[in-house]
């Protein structure tokens, strides 16, 4: 009897092990998943993290590169993007910054820019989301988990 408790506690914490590596390993890979269309390929290659010059808040600099596939010009920039923590509350955009995404695209043009959100110094994950026009619905999304000081 006790060698069967024994057995089954081993498989509970092996499995909790696996299953915890598991998602850690997932929502890394989300953050260099391309969000692609006929029209445009969205895909965030680089996080970091800034100081404030408060306590309780940080800078989240996703670094994105977009490709605009059509054959017209396109817009993209910060108002196409938000950021959720797990408990779905919205984090500001900081539009403050000079490298800040918001350019307008030629056809086939490629760029690399930067979306920061002002986040609480403690969230340590959330989800990024793409929205092609004020007031559709997300296009795409993706789990980012932020790195450390």
């Amino acid at each position: 009897m006790k060698k069967m408790v024994a057995l089954i506690t081993v498989v509970i914490i092996t499995s909790m092990i696996a299953l915890g590596g598991c998602s850690t390993a997932s929502a890394a890979s989300d953050m260099h998943k391309a969000y692609e269309t006929k029209t445009i390929k969205i895909k965030p290659t680089k996080v970091t993290r800034e100081k404030t010059d408060s306590d309780h808040k940080a800078l989240l600099k996703v670094e994105v590169t977009v490709k605009n596939k059509s054959k017209e010009q396109q817009s993209i920039g910060l108002g196409n993007f938000s950021l959720k923590d797990p408990n779905h509350k919205q984090n500001l955009m900081y539009g403050m910054k000079e490298d800040s995404l918001g350019h307008t695209m030629a056809p086939g043009q490629e760029l690399k820019g930067n979306i920061y959100f002002e986040i609480p110094v403690d969230l340590e994950e959330g989800w990024m989301s793409y929205i092609p026009e004020p007031g559709h619905d997300k296009a795409a999304e993706w789990l980012i988990v932020f790195p450390k000081d």
